[in-house]
């Protein structure tokens, strides 16, 4: 897919941009709680596949997601140190408008495991990630 215009709805403005994945990729952004590591690599891979697909569930009628959908499926797996510091960033995502889901384990007394962001263009939401660390 070379080229696409995406409509999308931002702060109750519709705009209309050219657009193509060359110019500006559209990512999905995954953030974990370091916290979870402890509890084994099938509990991460279960919280990482868990924000994935809500972050693109969220999202699945927009432009953005819908070229990600149709393209590589690119997802950056940043981390955050603890609980605190995941729900911190959610809010600070919430309060710029960025589409995401806090993931809440229920069978871990509801702590925040992970984010899921939607699928963006990635100049619209790195700027919230840029002093993460990539989950290693």
């Amino acid at each position: 897919m070379d080229h696409v215009v995406l409509d999308e709805q931002r702060q109750g403005i519709y705009t209309t941009v050219s657009w193509s994945p060359r110019m500006d990729p559209i990512v999905q952004y995954l953030i974990i709680n370091r916290e979870i590591l402890a509890l084994g690599h099938g509990v991460l891979a279960a919280q990482a596949a868990h924000a994935a697909v809500a972050g693109y569930l969220i999202a699945a009628d927009s432009d953005s997601a819908r070229v990600w959908a149709g393209g590589t499926f690119t997802k950056i797996i940043l981390a955050v140190e603890d609980e605190g510091a995941l729900r911190g960033l959610s809010s600070q995502l919430a309060s710029a408008g960025i589409a995401h889901k806090l993931l809440e384990e229920s069978r871990l007394q509801g702590k925040a495991t992970a984010i899921g962001v939607a699928p963006l263009p990635k100049s619209a939401v790195a700027p919230f990630f840029s002093r993460l660390s990539l989950l290693r």
